[in-house]
This record gives structure tokens, sequence and C-alpha cells, in this order.
């Protein structure tokens, strides 16, 4: 599971912690999969199974800004 780890904005209180994609092996490769804002898993669609984690990892960069928006 990849997340996002932020410091409170005014340096008060708890960091905070969100989910942001998760890679996991399926019988046909790497699947990504996002999280919607109540940290349920969803597939990514714009990628399917790809053979090789090298492939899957650059699909975080995502130009629409899909995991990092």
């Amino acid at each position: 599971m990849i997340s996002e780890e932020r410091a409170p904005w005014d340096g008060v209180g708890q960091w905070t912690s969100r989910r942001v994609a998760r890679l996991r092996r399926t019988d046909e490769g790497w699947q990504v999969d996002g999280a919607d804002r109540n940290g349920r898993w969803y597939p990514f669609d714009h990628l399917l199974a790809v053979p090789s984690l090298d492939e899957a990892l650059p699909v975080l960069d995502d130009p629409r800004h899909a995991f990092w928006g």
C-alpha cells in the first residue's frame, strides 16, 4: 500500500495518513488500485494488469493527478 503522510498545517496535533494506491499481484500481473475519499479500494481502470512492478509504478505519476490530486 502506498500512503501519504502529512504534518498538521499549523504544527499542532497529530500527523494524518491517507491511502493513495495499492499494487497487487493477480494471475494476469500487477494491478494498480486507487482509494476513494473513504479509503475504499477501486481498480484504476486506465491500466490493465502489467507483467512487472516496474511497469506499474509509473502509473502513480498519472498526468491527470488521479492519485495525488
